[in-house]
């Protein structure tokens, strides 16, 4: 091999060299890139679940306060021989039931909102 030969092999070896290198840093910052999504994928998982139970806990919480503040409200009108206990259990069931009523009509009616009818309609 001639003088001229010789530095573009030497050339073409460490351009070669440079192109491993550089694959070698791309496959480590990948790599590196999955593993941190990977461990930011499990603790939003474990941040999730962990609220969800907080949630169910809290609605536990609250539905017991308001069947204890329920139960105070009836003993208070029979007590007081407004209305007798049956009367006023009946009442307070009434009340409820038409309160879901009125929100399930109201969920009903918000979920087709949920059907994207706008762009449905545009194609």
């Amino acid at each position: 091999m001639t003088a001229p030969n010789k530095a573009e092999a030497n050339e073409t070896e460490g351009l070669l060299q440079q192109i491993q290198a550089l694959e070698s840093e791309v496959r480590g910052v990948v790599k590196a890139q999955l593993q941190l999504a990977g461990m930011e994928t499990r603790r939003a998982g474990e941040s999730f679940v962990r609220m969800v139970a907080l949630g169910v806990i809290a609605s536990c919480l609250i539905l017991s306060a308001w069947g204890a503040l329920v139960v105070a409200a009836v003993a208070i009108v029979v007590n007081s021989a407004v209305l007798s206990l049956t009367t006023a259990l009946i009442v307070v069931s009434a009340c409820h039931l038409g309160i879901a009523l009125y929100i399930i009509k109201y969920i009903k009616r918000r979920s087709r909102d949920l059907l994207f009818s706008k762009t449905s309609s545009s194609f």
